[in-house]
């Protein structure tokens, strides 16, 4: 028997469940026909009837394929993986990365870290993995690559600006081979035409970064957005006031990082300390 709480559970998953098992007894099958016609196990099907897996999406596919349902089990599938994985997230960050996808303007200030958008899956993994089960890293780790193609990979994609702190070339999260890798990648996504990547050198001290990481999204309708993030918790906010605050706070740290072609060279240089 599940021990899984009554707050705990996962609405979408029982919809699933209780569909897949109508389903099966409409057309007369035991869970052994059904797995047979499907190839996979009696009790896999059990344990996703009773919530105990969520059903992959081949799973999903091969329903629809078998009872003709015309894509209604993936479609089920989609909005169980996007709802658990929202709900490994802070509270603000599901609209705020349906909002960035929006955007055709992205700037950005990380101290720490290489920002998500530009990270590997790799560097990416090593920072979630804070005490989180392996599928939930998985998952977690899978939406921010999908994050990525959805700012970058779209027909007009956004132009995106990121100010980072010199530090975080040199934290070598993962270890090197981990580091380097995500070296590369930041190197490379700076070629782009519409990603710019500057350095804030470790001399420059200035209050607008002082505050840890923030974002504003210019959305294609002109909406201003501003998001800040800190340990547990995240904001929000079109509040015109406090947009204009961060607005100011990243031509400042901008002001003071280094152009281009120098920060490129940082990143080279950086690539090739690690050897």
């Amino acid at each position: 028997m599940s021990l899984q709480r009554e707050n705990d559970r996962d609405p979408l998953l029982e919809t699933f469940s209780d569909e897949l098992r109508f389903r099966r007894e409409d057309a007369d099958l035991s869970r052994n026909k059904l797995a047979e016609a499907l190839g996979c196990t009696p009790q896999w099907i059990g344990k996703v009837e009773s919530c105990e897996k969520p059903p992959s999406e081949a799973f999903a596919q091969d329903l629809d394929t078998f009872f003709g349902t015309a894509g209604m089990f993936h479609r089920q599938w989609e909005k169980i993986k996007k709802y658990r994985r929202n709900r490994l997230l802070l509270p603000c960050v599901p609209r705020f990365i349906e909002l960035e996808a929006q955007a055709g303007l992205i700037r950005a200030f990380t101290p720490q870290v290489v920002p998500g958008l530009l990270q590997t899956e790799d560097y990416a993994r090593v920072l979630m993995d804070i005490g989180q089960n392996p599928s939930a890293l998985d998952e977690m780790v899978a939406g921010r690559m999908e994050r990525q193609a959805s700012v970058f990979d779209r027909e007009t994609p956004a132009q995106a600006w990121f100010v980072l702190d010199e530090a975080v070339l040199h934290r070598a999260v993962g270890g090197r081979d981990v580091m380097r890798a995500q070296l590369i990648k930041l190197r490379d996504m700076t070629s782009r035409t519409n990603v710019h990547v500057r350095i804030l050198p470790f001399e420059s001290i200035t209050y607008a970064g002082l505050e840890g990481m923030f974002v504003t999204l210019t959305l294609h309708d002109s909406t201003e957005i501003a998001y800040h993030e800190g340990p547990s918790v995240s904001h929000l906010t079109q509040d015109p006031a406090v947009v204009n605050e961060y607005h100011m706070r990243f031509d400042l740290v901008m002001g003071e990082s280094h152009p281009r072609t120098d920060s490129f060279a940082m990143i080279s240089k950086a690539l090739d300390d690690l050897g």
